[in-house]
């Protein structure tokens, strides 16, 4: 995948981060998932674009806030989930689209058990040639994801404002 994002893409090595339980890189356990989630957003601007990557388990856990239509949460498993927790889609939503700044482009990749909707998006797209484009998800519970957006623009009116 690094060398398809650099010869493809033209994504710089120094520019890229690799977390995988090989002894050679940064170990996937959860602080250093999320860190580098948290980083790439923050140190991202307009312009730039994102690509994520994630090869490893996911799985799925009751949902502890009631927004999801089927009852549950998708879940990224780190290395460490036995004694840290999940990865929620609830805290890749926070982390990773509510954060992210206007203008920046990101493509994100879960090749996970359960990640059909692991980043809470209203829409959903069949790559099984069914579908030439994303749909809005009518299982949605878009109350919940409108409460989300309505969050969102108002820290930004907080922080343009001053209060």
């Amino acid at each position: 995948m690094k060398n398809y994002i650099m010869d493809v893409h033209g994504f710089e090595e120094e520019n890229i981060v690799i977390l995988m339980d090989d002894g050679e890189n940064i170990e996937p356990n959860y602080e250093n998932i999320i860190d580098a989630y948290k980083a790439v957003v923050s140190q991202s601007e307009d312009g730039d674009a994102i690509f994520l990557h994630y090869s490893g388990h996911g799985t799925k856990l009751r949902d502890d806030n009631n927004e999801e239509a089927d009852g549950y949460d998708e879940a990224l498993c780190p290395r460490d989930f036995q004694s840290s927790g999940m990865i929620r889609d609830d805290d890749l939503y926070e982390i990773l689209v509510k954060e992210l700044r206007d203008g920046v482009h990101m493509t994100s990749l879960m090749d996970c058990c359960h990640s059909g909707s692991i980043m809470d998006l209203p829409y959903i797209f069949k790559g099984d040639g069914s579908q030439t484009e994303m749909i809005l998800d009518p299982e949605m519970n878009m109350d919940a994801f409108i409460e989300q957006i309505t969050g969102k623009l108002m820290e930004f009116l907080m922080k343009k404002l001053g209060l």
